[in-house]
C-alpha cells in the first residue's frame, strides 16, 4: 500500500509520506508501512505539535525519523517500546539546526504544546525526540542524551542546561 504524499488535514505542512520515510527501510527494502491506528498517531502528533511548530517559527521543520516498522526499529536499534513504533513520535529539527535553536525547540514545545516525552538527544548537534499519545500528555517526561551515552530523565531545567552547555 502507497503511503499518502497528500498533506495532513490540519496539518498541511507534512505528509504521511514524510513522516513514514527512512533511508534504513529504503536501503534494505524494508517495509515500513503504518496500520490505521498508526495513521491515526501520526496525523494526531503532526495536528498538535508539528503544524503547530512549523506556524510558530515559519520554517520548515524538518523530520529527520518519524513512524518506524518492528523491523526497522529493529535494524536501527531503537528500543522496542520507543513512541516511534506506534506511530507517536518524531525526532525533529529546523533545517539550518544549531544548539541555540534545540533549545528554542525543546522549550516551545515544553511550555505550549502537548506532549507526553520530550527528549534532547545526541547532544552537542542532534535533535529533539517528541511523542505525544492522546490520552497521555500529561506524562510530560523531559530527558536528554548526549552522543554515546545513555538517555537521562531529568527537569526541564536540567535539560536546558545540559543544551545549553554544549553551545
Amino acid at each position: 500500500m502507497a503511503i499518502s504524499n497528500e498533506p495532513i488535514t490540519g496539518a498541511t505542512s507534512f505528509t504521511l509520506a514524510e513522516l513514514c520515510r527512512s533511508r534504513t527501510a529504503e536501503h534494505l527494502r524494508l517495509d515500513n508501512t503504518p496500520n490505521a491506528d498508526e495513521i491515526a498517531r501520526l496525523e494526531y502528533l503532526a495536528r498538535t505539535v508539528l503544524q503547530p511548530l512549523r506556524d510558530h517559527f515559519e520554517q520548515p521543520i524538518v523530520v529527520d525519523s518519524g513512524f518506524r516498522s518492528e523491523a526497522v526499529n529493529n535494524v536501527v536499534g531503537g528500543s522496542p517500546t520507543s513512541f516511534h513504533r506506534i506511530g507517536a513520535a518524531a525526532d525533529i529539527r529546523f533545517e539550518r539546526s544549531s544548539g541555540s535553536s534545540l533549545i528554542e525547540l525543546f522549550t516551545y514545545v515544553y511550555k505550549s504544546l502537548p506532549f507526553t516525552e520530550l527528549i534532547a538527544e545526541e547532544l552537542p548537534a542532534g535533535w529533539i525526540h517528541v511523542a505525544v499519545v492522546k490520552g497521555r500528555e500529561a506524562e510530560k517526561q523531559t530527558k536528554y542524551k548526549h552522543a554515546g551515552a545513555q538517555v537521562v530523565r531529568a527537569s526541564y531545567d536540567v535539560c536546558i542546561n545540559q543544551i545549553a552547555q554544549c553551545l
